[in-house]
């Protein structure tokens, strides 16, 4: 199921979109209190990870919705603005400048929005856009534009990183600190008694290590539903262990990944 967070400074005004969003199986997390800690510069960057399109309100006023833009420009997720009727030339300019991925309007029906949605994450072929040199795509004869062509990598990166993420919150607090253990190894293999010992604080016995053998193997299978295409944790029989080097990049080059696990 695909996450959908609308930003908004009256929630009694987002009923109609999300009584259409949640018909087309989408969670909708609604909120105005997440709105005004991000305008207040008081937001956890970290929770837009969960979502994979965030919508900014009609409710909110231009200047907001700039400094929205800037604070999500390097986020994966598709930043979609929903306006009453017409669209401003401003968002006309951040549509064309790729800082939003598309504009849909409260008239938009379900079947508009299903086809919306479904093509910033599933870019238009030739045959359908045979216009290639078009910037934007009018999808109904409402609102609903979109950038055509979207890139797929953002798409797949947005899905990737939820997955990832979500591997890792799921992690208890002693599979976190072997994870964390491995990470701070950089690849190279950690004996099964200095994790023990790590973790433990004590002398190594064999209940340790069961207890450990079991844990990594727990800790394999919740990565087991993301892309990776190694094990998460690699078993050298006789020498310990060692973090799947491409997990490794990942969090490495992910503060949002690095957080979960330090934290």
């Amino acid at each position: 199921m695909n996450q959908v967070l609308i930003l908004t400074r009256n929630i009694l005004g987002e009923q109609d979109i999300q009584k259409k969003l949640q018909a087309l199986n989408y969670e909708v997390f609604c909120s105005a209190r997440f709105f005004e800690n991000c305008s207040q510069q008081l937001q956890d960057i970290d929770f837009f990870n969960y979502f994979q399109y965030v919508i900014l309100s009609e409710t909110i006023c231009e200047s907001e919705v700039t400094n929205l833009i800037t604070l999500l420009k390097n986020q994966a997720i598709h930043v979609i603005r929903k306006v009453e009727e017409n669209v401003t030339e401003k968002d006309h300019e951040y549509l064309e400048d790729a800082l939003l991925h598309a504009i849909i309007s409260n008239g938009d029906s379900v079947d508009e929005l299903r086809e919306c949605l479904y093509n910033l994450t599933h870019p238009l072929e030739v045959n359908e856009c045979p216009d290639t040199e078009k910037k934007l795509i009018q999808l109904s004869d409402r609102v609903s534009i979109i950038r055509p062509n979207l890139m797929q990598n953002m798409a797949n990166t947005s899905e990737e990183n939820y997955q990832f993420l979500e591997a890792l919150h799921h992690l208890s607090q002693t599979e976190s600190r072997i994870l964390s253990i491995l990470l701070q190894a950089g690849g190279e293999i950690v004996t099964r008694e200095t994790i023990c010992h790590k973790i433990w604080n004590e002398e190594v016995n064999r209940s340790h290590l069961a207890s450990l053998s079991s844990t990594v193997t727990r800790i394999k299978g919740k990565f087991e539903h993301t892309n990776l295409k190694n094990k998460a944790i690699h078993t050298l029989w006789g020498k310990g262990y060692r973090i799947n080097s491409e997990l490794l990049d990942r969090i490495q080059k992910n503060e949002s990944f690095s957080n979960v696990v330090s934290g």
